[in-house]
């Protein structure tokens, strides 16, 4: 008689552990890809607030800077504003100097035996009728209008130009008349574009008067140095 052993039993318990194991490895699955997504999510999520703190940051920088550069445009606005009302300021001090220094430049060219009859000034434009009491006076009179220059130090005559040193000699329009020495680029004539116009001997009317040159002179003043 042969002994009958059913292992049906054994096997649905063995497939029963197995399905549990299956189950819990499925779960173990599903939690280690939550737990990551999460770490995932949470990494993302901080580096994404790392990012907008960092354009705040850069925001609130250009605001500050935007400030700043608002702050330079009005100074240099108001700079331009002062440097233009400094240019008319000087612009009328030299109009109010300038006339002064010319009469005195003419005063300190014209030699004794020449008389200016007629100044007119426009726009540094002028025009000079006078006499004299030869040809070779109106002469030394241009040369005397040439000679006047501006220097550093003021007004003065030219003596003499070093081509050598490239300097210039001047006398000083002062009380004590010293002669300085400048370099030549600091040395500018006083007038320019000098030209005789007319220079023609008129008889006297009267005995015994010599005749006198009388001529026109025209020339630009540079008083508003």
């Amino acid at each position: 008689m042969m002994i009958r052993i059913n292992l049906l039993p054994v096997r649905a318990v063995k497939k029963r552990e197995m399905g549990r194991q299956v189950l819990v490895l499925f779960a173990v699955v599903l939690i280690g890809a939550g737990v990551a997504n999460y770490a995932w999510y949470d990494n993302r999520e901080s580096e994404l607030a790392m990012h907008q703190q960092g354009v705040a940051a850069a925001k609130a920088k250009i605001a500050e800077l935007e400030k700043i550069i608002g702050e330079v445009k009005n100074i240099n606005a108001r700079k331009a504003e002062v440097e233009k009302k400094l240019a008319v300021l000087d612009a009328l001090r030299k109009g109010r100097n300038g006339p002064v220094r010319m009469m005195d430049a003419l005063a300190s060219a014209t030699p004794k035996k020449v008389w200016v009859k007629t100044f007119v000034e426009n726009n540094n434009a002028v025009a000079i009728d006078g006499a004299a009491v030869s040809h070779d006076e109106v002469a030394e009179f241009m040369r005397g209008l040439n000679g006047v220059v501006w220097t550093p130090k003021g007004m003065g005559r030219l003596v003499d130009r070093r081509r050598d040193s490239k300097t210039a000699r001047v006398e000083m329009f002062t009380a004590e008349a010293t002669i300085e020495e400048f370099p030549d680029a600091q040395v500018t004539p006083f007038f320019r574009n000098i030209d005789l116009q007319t220079a023609k001997q008129v008889a006297a009317g009267q005995t015994g008067v010599p005749a006198l040159v009388e001529f026109k002179i025209t020339l630009t003043s540079n008083y508003a140095i």
